[in-house]
């Protein structure tokens, strides 16, 4: 699941740093209470969240009603725009044309890079002993392991619009 609405996505602004303070909105806060309205009671057994606090905050919300350890995962983070902390998204989204998925940006994560730390993120919940895990990210990120998980080209992965706060079940 998305974190819920945060004062950056108002902004329309890049937020890839996990120590600045981009909080939920009144929006995001209600968001993530309908989630977690929706959730309770479904067997989750494990929330991972983000090191962000959109994202902590987001999960913190959800645990109300679940009770279940929250651990954060640095893997599951927000896409590496580093260079671009603060800036407007649109910058963001021009240095990385002609392509996305193989534009290298300076002082950025690449695509490539972002993905392997989301497999190896996917891979690891393999060792975890519960069945019904609970995710809290980011868009980008969330494409990407959707796309792994249903064996999507990242291409098509890419163009799925992710809500905040709506859950995607996947029984695997």
């Amino acid at each position: 699941m998305r974190h819920g609405e945060a004062d950056y996505n108002l902004l329309d602004r890049v937020n890839a740093l996990p120590h600045i303070k981009n909080n939920l909105t009144s929006t995001g806060r209600e968001q993530a209470a309908c989630a977690r309205r929706e959730l309770a009671g479904s067997g989750i057994e494990v929330i991972y969240c983000s090191e962000f606090p959109r994202a902590q905050q987001t999960a913190g919300i959800l645990n109300e009603a679940l009770n279940v350890p929250l651990l954060t995962d640095r893997r599951i983070n927000e896409t590496g725009a580093f260079a671009f902390d603060g800036q407007p998204a649109r910058l963001w989204h021009a240095a990385q044309v002609p392509d996305r998925l193989t534009a290298m940006v300076e002082g950025c994560e690449s695509f490539v890079d972002m993905k392997c730390r989301l497999l190896d993120f996917l891979e690891n919940l393999h060792t975890v002993e519960a069945r019904h895990i609970a995710v809290v990210s980011h868009e980008e990120p969330i494409q990407v392991m959707l796309g792994i998980l249903q064996n999507l080209p990242d291409t098509e992965a890419k163009t799925r619009p992710i809500s905040h706060c709506y859950p995607i079940a996947l029984a695997l």
